[in-house]
């Protein structure tokens, strides 16, 4: 038996326990699932005892499997650990980065960081989900998420990296024209609006807009129900209703006119940005690359609009007075 083929059939044997599934765990590993399939056949035969008792629609451990798994994973978490920090005292961290987080965050801080930061580091393997759905990153294999500070569950290390800011109302012009001018929050209950559901609650999330001396909570009828911040804008571009959105991210399109402010004296508190992650002790050395290098990022203009530069510069250099 070649310790090699020894080596990567206990690391996929782990990540299959871990993801619960083939299909799942060489989705992680960026292989095909009959790879892995061979590769835990394989180590199976070598050890003369199943590792795992398949059916069609479920995978779990023998008593085996358990006992393997309680003496193999803390092994290869420490390999791999002790090839991280090798790596990474050589300045050359390496390996996959996996992130999760939603729209506003990676156009606005993210996309322009990760373009330095490969450049950087170009060794290093990124994979990047953008979505508003709330996951479990250990469940899922993710190194770390993005998400507002309310959003970050308490048994999370979180560094800050951007401070707290405003969702604004806005509007298309087409949409506004002919139709009664807006004056109080309540006068939204007669309009069109793109909104969110909760993915705890089921129940469509409330604008909770704050003025000089008040804060009121609103349900606006929905006309559509859209989680991507994109596609929101997208379709209140088109004049599909009223939207509240992050102050960075329509900055541009409300200089160029293409929406407008309603309410203006009112706007929503966004909850500072937060990078989060399971554990210090266990992060990879990809991972810590990736928060030093957040804390020293600072954008270059771009091709955006000067307006949208401005304001996602704004948004992006608070990285270096965030705590």
């Amino acid at each position: 038996m070649r310790q090699k083929d020894s080596v990567e059939g206990v690391a996929m044997f782990v990540a299959v326990a871990e993801a619960g599934s083939f299909s799942e765990a060489a989705r992680r590993l960026g292989i095909s699932p009959s790879a892995v399939s061979q590769a835990i056949g394989g180590l199976e035969e070598r050890l003369g005892a199943s590792l795992f008792r398949r059916s069609t629609r479920s995978l779990s451990l023998t008593d085996v499997g358990k006992d393997y798994l309680i003496a193999t994973a803390p092994a290869l978490s420490q390999l791999r650990q002790a090839a991280e920090e090798a790596s990474g005292r050589s300045g050359r961290p390496t390996g996959p980065l996996r992130l999760t987080m939603p729209r506003g965050p990676f156009d606005l801080l993210i996309a322009p960081a990760l373009v330095a930061f490969q450049r950087t580091y170009p060794n290093v393997d990124l994979e990047i989900a953008v979505e508003a759905r709330m996951i479990d990153i250990v469940k899922q294999g993710y190194d770390a998420g993005l998400r507002h500070g309310n959003c970050v569950e308490k048994d999370m290390v979180a560094v800050k990296v951007a401070p707290p800011s405003e969702a604004v109302l806005v509007a298309s012009p087409d949409y506004l024209r002919g139709r009664a001018r807006l004056n109080l929050p309540s006068d939204l209950l007669d309009h069109r609006a793109v909104m969110c559901r909760s993915q705890i609650t089921g129940q469509i999330i409330p604008w909770t807009l704050q003025s000089a001396a008040e804060v009121v909570q609103i349900v606006p009828p929905a006309a559509a129900i859209v989680h991507d911040l994109a596609s929101q804008i997208d379709l209140t571009v088109r004049g599909f209703g009223i939207v509240s959105a992050p102050a960075a991210y329509v900055s541009g399109s409300i200089d160029a006119g293409k929406l407008v402010r309603v309410l203006p004296v009112w706007f929503s508190p966004m909850d500072p940005l937060y990078l989060y992650f399971p554990s210090r002790r266990h992060q990879s050395a990809a991972l810590r690359a990736f928060i030093a290098f957040l804390k020293t990022f600072s954008a270059v203009p771009s091709e955006n609009s000067d307006a949208q530069v401005k304001s996602a510069g704004q948004y992006r250099n608070a990285i270096l007075t965030a705590g």
